[in-house]
């Protein structure tokens, strides 16, 4: 059995959690589990316990890509548990990223480095996509990290507001870093995307591309807050012509793009701390 356990959102739901911009699950199978993401800061740790969670106690850690509301409870999670497992990232994770806004830019990044994951002796292992092609490494057995997203969905533009150091000089993220999962279920495949800066048609299309299955159920963040009208009824005309029977999206999707998955989208689950899902 696949269980999902929503640890941190930016909507607030189960009483007694709290509610953050950033996004963590916990993901079990079979009694063994791996953490993907850690919101903005530890908060998430106190909705596990909450929750009834042990995120302490998982396998291994997956953190998206190296944005601060997805990788900002990492050093909570190794001084406040006993997680000693490895961290599943994709190459360039720890490139510098900002915001280009003004009158200055403004720091996005993580708080940590891999000097700081030598210290707590946690194993930092990259998976890494090369030549246009998608790459996985299997985590726990049937839950895999996937990265490597071509941009096919010309309505999926890269936001040139995100900026990264790379190679001596600042340039557009093009979010090479990012990974989601894809965890085989009954009939095919459930995706848990962070915030799909690739896109989330590039990134379910890739995932279906590189394991021959249906993607079933999508799960996290689908970025349209910064996706204008014609985007999000692309994204949604696009989900509603897949086999995909759960929808739960929720931290970067916007009001908007909630408006219109919740109008048009039968499979549609809206996100929020503490929601659980079972597959």
């Amino acid at each position: 059995m696949i269980r999902i356990i929503t640890l941190m959102d930016n909507s607030p739901g189960r009483a007694g959690t709290t509610a953050e911009h950033g996004l963590c699950f916990l993901v079990e199978r079979d009694g063994r589990s791996l953490l993907f993401d850690t919101g903005g800061s530890g908060a998430f740790l106190d909705n596990a316990r909450g929750l009834g969670a042990e995120p302490g106690a998982a396998e291994a850690l997956v953190v998206s890509h190296g944005h601060y509301d997805h990788g900002g409870g990492v050093r909570a999670l190794l001084d406040r548990t006993a997680f000693n497992g490895p961290l599943y990232t994709g190459g360039g994770f720890f490139d510098k990223k900002w915001a280009d806004e003004e009158p200055a830019p403004r720091y996005l990044g993580v708080d940590f480095d891999g000097d700081f994951l030598l210290s707590r002796r946690i194993e930092h292992r990259t998976v890494t996509a090369s030549g246009g092609d998608t790459a996985f490494m299997e985590a726990l057995p049937g839950v895999f990290v996937v990265n490597g997203f071509p941009r096919l969905h010309t309505r999926e533009r890269p936001n040139p507001r995100f900026v990264v150091d790379r190679d001596g000089r600042r340039t557009m993220d093009d979010f090479r870093d990012e990974v989601c999962l894809a965890i085989e279920v009954p009939g095919g495949i459930a995706a848990v995307l962070g915030c799909a800066h690739p896109g989330i048609m590039n990134m379910l299309d890739a995932v279906r591309k590189a394991f021959g299955k249906t993607v079933v159920a999508v799960f996290g963040g689908s970025h349209l807050v910064d996706a204008d009208a014609e985007r999000i009824s692309s994204t949604v005309d696009y989900l509603g012509a897949t086999s995909c029977s759960l929808a739960a999206l929720g931290h970067c999707t916007g009001d908007a793009g909630k408006a219109s998955l919740a109008a048009r989208l039968p499979a549609y689950r809206p996100l929020a701390v503490g929601a659980e899902y079972r597959l």
